[in-house]
């Protein structure tokens, strides 16, 4: 079903929502972030976001954190 809409390879590990953003989905896969705008109208795909952040090696690595107008890319280091 979500090639119907574009995304070619879906590995949900998580979903986030916001308050600011009460119709779009973010989804955590393995090594994307995938935003999804979901209406009456149905489902659009509105960005996939690739960074060096979520392509770090590892099993569930990385954190999202959504704001009014940006979106953060957590990822803590392997050492402290």
């Amino acid at each position: 079903m979500m090639d119907r809409i574009g995304v070619a390879y879906f590995s949900p590990l998580d979903i986030y929502i916001s308050d600011f953003h009460p119709n779009v989905l973010f989804i955590q896969n393995l090594d994307r972030v995938i935003i999804l705008s979901v209406s009456r109208n149905g489902v659009k795909l509105l960005s996939t976001i690739m960074s060096p952040g979520t392509q770090e090696p590892g099993f569930h690595k990385y954190k999202i954190a959504i704001a009014q107008d940006h979106l953060l890319i957590i990822n803590p280091p392997n050492l402290i």
